[in-house]
């Protein structure tokens, strides 16, 4: 004979039976609509490989070594068939220009975050696996966002709806080793980035002006899209790879990648309070007093060598260290930082708005060159 309780548990499985039945088949459609999603988004995202056959052509894409110039292309170029038959195919697309130097070109929309469009693109991920390289997502994103800085809060400014579109190419060790700029694994040649918020596009090339020791970012009006510092501690650098408060855990300061070796300047007039704390983290560094109105502290860290002890006095524009790699760092640069009290504060000061900014535009004489490489890079990024 079956009890009351015992037929309640029944009925209870019964029920709990029904509703995971349900679920499970509700996960099915979800996968199933989003498997669709993607399919749809894979189909529609534009993608643009190109392979390596002239390592000589990979070294150096479209920049001629010495003089930073881009070589001169004609619009359309024949192609010749490698075979006994030699076949000729004209009117070949600007992008396959590109097909033997191992450049690629992408257009992706932005998600909910900026850092995680990258990361859960089916794009990003069929480019990586092309290319060879796990890493990616995570260095595209990274080297796409030191441009934006500039101009966007990349917690604030982002929308989904933006879209990002980008010409980069990879970098060997072998060539990496070998260039006095130190590229990374890949090395952005063009991007631009269509706003909601700002409903307009902003266009960076990566360009090498005559007189120019690196080659630097510039807009699509041949602004360069890093301001130098008015009495700049740093003359000359490869890149700003972080701003202020641009990640966490925060940033204090500015960080200019620039070879082992390069000099650092004195800003201001002012005495060295301390040298060398805590070297694990800040490796050779320097604190000291500046004669600024008010008063504020200066800390240099990562440093190489310093030319000058805790005591010293030093005027502007003295030579006091030089750029290195020790402590965590990972990278050759000077981190530079000015605050209005010493120790752990949050009265950190913009170096930017401090200094104030110089304006850096394409020289007269490189502008023809440089509308060339405007063309050439769009074209890419159009996928013409």
């Amino acid at each position: 004979m079956i009890t009351r309780p015992e037929t309640r548990w029944k009925i209870l499985f019964l029920f709990t039976l029904i509703f995971l039945v349900a679920i499970v088949t509700r996960l099915i459609i979800i996968e199933k609509k989003l498997s669709y999603v993607l399919a749809e988004i894979t189909q529609d995202s534009k993608i643009h490989v190109k392979s390596d056959k002239d390592q000589l052509l990979e070294d150096h894409p479209f920049e001629d070594e010495k003089t930073g110039d881009v070589e001169d292309h004609e619009e359309v170029v024949p192609y010749e068939k490698m075979d006994p038959e030699v076949v000729t195919v004209k009117d070949v697309p600007i992008k396959e220009r590109y097909e033997n130097k191992g450049i690629f070109s992408f257009t992706v929309p932005v998600t909910a975050s900026f850092f995680n469009t990258f990361g859960r693109s089916p794009v990003i991920a069929e480019l990586a696996e092309k290319t060879g390289n796990k890493r990616l997502a995570k260095l595209l994103s990274a080297h796409i966002a030191r441009n934006l800085v500039f101009d966007f809060d990349m917690r604030r400014d982002i929308y989904p709806g933006d879209e990002v579109s980008a010409v980069f190419r990879t970098v060997s060790l072998e060539e990496a080793s070998s260039r006095e700029d130190m590229p990374d694994e890949i090395e952005i040649l063009a991007m631009r980035y269509r706003s909601v918020k700002f409903k307009r596009e902003f266009l960076f090339y990566a360009y090498k002006p005559s007189g120019y020791r690196f080659r630097t970012f510039f807009d699509e009006n041949g602004y360069a899209v890093e301001k130098m510092l008015k009495n700049s501690p740093i003359r000359e650098w490869i890149q700003i790879t972080a701003v202020l408060n641009d990640r966490r855990p925060r940033h204090d300061g500015i960080d200019f990648k620039a070879p082992v070796g390069t000099p650092v300047y004195a800003p201001w007039d002012g005495r060295v309070l301390r040298t060398n704390w805590n070297t694990r983290y800040n490796g050779i560094s320097l604190e000291a007093e500046v004669n600024t109105n008010p008063k504020i502290y200066m800390i240099l860290l990562h440093l190489n060598k310093l030319h000058v002890k805790s005591g010293d006095s030093f005027k502007a524009g003295d030579h006091i260290a030089d750029v290195g790699n020790t402590g965590r760092s990972f990278a050759p640069h000077l981190h530079y930082q000015l605050q209005r009290e010493r120790g752990r504060t949050n009265r950190i000061i913009d170096p930017v708005k401090f200094h104030g900014t110089i304006e850096r535009s394409v020289p007269e004489s490189d502008k023809a060159a440089f509308e060339s490489l405007k063309k050439e890079m769009n074209d890419l990024m159009d996928g013409s």
